[in-house]
C-alpha cells in the first residue's frame, strides 16, 4: 500500500438559497457543480459553483447513484 507524502485539500464556503447560514469545510477532492456531499448523516446538493463558494440545497435520500 503506498502512502501519500503529501494531501492537498480543497477549501470551500458553501450558503443555502434564502438564508443566512455558512458553512466552511474542506474537502480532499474537488467539488463541482451537481456533485452530492455527506456531512455526518445530512445529504447535501451542490446547486451551483462559483469559485470556492458553493450553492447548496438539502436533500433527503439517494434513491440511485449512476455514472
Amino acid at each position: 500500500m503506498k502512502v501519500r507524502d503529501w494531501l492537498t485539500m480543497f477549501y470551500y464556503k458553501g450558503a443555502f438559497r434564502e438564508t443566512d447560514n455558512v458553512i466552511y469545510f474542506k474537502s480532499e477532492v474537488p467539488l463541482v457543480q451537481h456533485d452530492v456531499i455527506l456531512f455526518g448523516e445530512r445529504t447535501y446538493f451542490i446547486e451551483s459553483v462559483e469559485k470556492e463558494f458553493l450553492l447548496l440545497e438539502r436533500v433527503g435520500s439517494i434513491v440511485t447513484v449512476s455514472v
